[in-house]
């Protein structure tokens, strides 16, 4: 007969495997998108909201929609969104690495083009992009 003890470390125990299953399921779903089809698309809108922060104060988060063709030649939207302090931060991102218009690349599912999602690089992410290049010599 198992005693109190045992209950509490399977319940940790398959809490872990849980999560680790959780986590393998996200890497094997992003390895399989590296393989889907891109297409060609555009930034269709910019929409930025002021949003509360768990711990209190607040944030911004812009949300870009762009619009592709599928290879049956139907327009689809898909968004991405990142988040910022500021507004003015967030309008500034958005004029300098994603203005309307700008012509961007979307990875889709083969199966189904409605699961997409922009190919950014990483400066879109971290926003680490330099301002200049001025060497010295």
């Amino acid at each position: 007969m198992l005693r109190p003890p045992h209950y509490q470390m399977l319940f940790w125990l398959a809490l872990v495997v849980a999560a680790v299953a959780v986590i393998a399921r996200a890497f094997w779903l992003y390895r399989a998108s590296l393989t889907w089809p891109t297409a060609d698309g555009s930034i269709t809108r910019l929409d930025i909201e002021r949003r509360m922060a768990a711990e209190g104060g607040h944030y911004f988060r812009a949300t870009f929609t762009y619009d592709f063709f599928d290879p049956d030649g139907r327009r689809l939207s898909g968004t991405w969104s990142k988040n910022f302090s500021s507004e003015l931060e967030a309008h500034n991102f958005a004029a300098r690495e994603l203005p309307l218009g700008k012509p961007v690349v979307v990875r889709f599912h083969p199966r189904n083009p409605a699961l997409n999602d922009l190919e950014l690089d990483s400066w879109t992410y971290t926003n680490d992009r330099p301002i200049s290049l001025n060497i010295s010599e």
